[in-house]
């Protein structure tokens, strides 16, 4: 399945099924990120078929899932995607160095605010 790309931005990981129209496949690169994704299905009671395949990334993990579940199929989707994002700012130092300037730009902006009202 070396078609199973996200598309232009590698925004995605899931596209119509390629012979079953009633179906969407929602892939994924890494094992834990398929683990979860399946344990999420199994709990919202949603019918899927599990699939694995080689493709020149490595091994895909595919799930079809009807179209009549969709909506909570992509809810789970992006469970899953969140469950395993990583931070923008991973240090914990650089957050707190950003937030502490975003504050200080808004107390500079509404001092600036209030001077130029004369």
């Amino acid at each position: 399945m070396d078609d199973m790309d996200e598309g232009f931005l590698k925004l995605t990981n899931h596209k119509d099924h390629p012979t079953n129209k009633a179906y969407k496949v929602f892939f994924f690169y890494q094992e834990d990120k398929a683990l979860y994704f399946e344990k999420l299905l199994k709990e919202n009671n949603l019918f899927f078929e599990r699939g694995e395949e080689n493709s020149n990334k490595g091994v895909v993990y595919l799930f079809g899932v009807r179209k009549t579940d969709n909506q909570k199929a992509l809810q789970l989707n992006y469970e899953t995607l969140g469950e395993f994002r990583s931070p923008l700012i991973k240090q914990r130092w650089g957050r707190i160095v950003v937030i502490t300037f975003c504050v200080l730009l808004i107390i500079f902006a509404i001092i600036s605010y209030l001077q130029n009202q004369h």
